[in-house]
């Protein structure tokens, strides 16, 4: 798509938009999801895309992998029960793959700071349930459900072998910021505060032995 930009670099600061993204002005997301049950808790949730720049976001493709950060509440260890993002597509005719990985923070597996850590928890892979820049919500739900500590951080991470053009795009929440990353020439950058990627995170709380 000609309005999709390719552009790979580091973190523009400002209004924390990260390189490697897409617009669109597109019509109404399309909500993929059914309610969580009742005994589920979010851990995170972003919301909805949208907001005045309509509809934007991060490609996921050979040359990026993404990457969004959560913190578990302090009070409790939870399981997971599933993870949620919107996503849209750079192609009409293409759905490309894409592997979700949910990991460790490197700060916990004695890195220097805050990033993915490669460590991972549990994966998923599954093609872009869209085409075009409709945004869908699509859940990966847990089998493995791993436990979440209290107090600690972890992060989705998003990447795909499609080439540019042929991706799919995570797309930002309507409002709000969340610490993310990216990868460049295939190292991840310094992660930041930025615009939020849709993220939502469903656990269970771990009850108190």
């Amino acid at each position: 798509m000609k309005r999709s930009l390719q552009v790979l670099g580091a973190v523009l600061v400002g209004w924390g938009v990260l390189a490697g993204s897409s617009w669109a002005a597109g019509p109404a997301a399309t909500n993929l999801t059914t309610p969580a049950a009742a005994s589920k808790q979010a851990l995170i949730d972003t919301g909805a895309p949208g907001g005045w720049f309509g509809y934007w976001g991060f490609d996921i493709y050979t040359e990026q992998t993404v990457g969004a950060r959560f913190t578990v509440p302090v009070d409790s260890d939870f399981k997971l029960s599933r993870i949620g993002i919107w996503l849209m597509n750079n192609s009409d005719v293409d759905q490309a793959k894409i592997k979700l990985t949910l990991q460790t923070d490197a700060l916990d597996e004695g890195g220097g700071e805050s990033l993915p850590s490669g460590h991972k928890l549990e994966h998923w892979t599954a093609p872009v349930a869209t085409f075009g820049w409709t945004p869908v919500q699509q859940f990966f739900s847990s089998e493995k459900t791993p436990r979440l500590k209290a107090g600690h951080s972890y992060w989705v991470v998003a990447e795909s072998k499609a080439k540019a053009l042929k991706n799919a795009v995570w797309v930002t929440a309507a409002e709000g910021l969340l610490f993310t990353s990216t990868t460049y020439q295939g190292a991840w950058q310094t992660g930041g505060e930025g615009a939020a990627l849709t993220l939502l995170v469903d656990a269970k709380p771990v009850a108190p032995k």
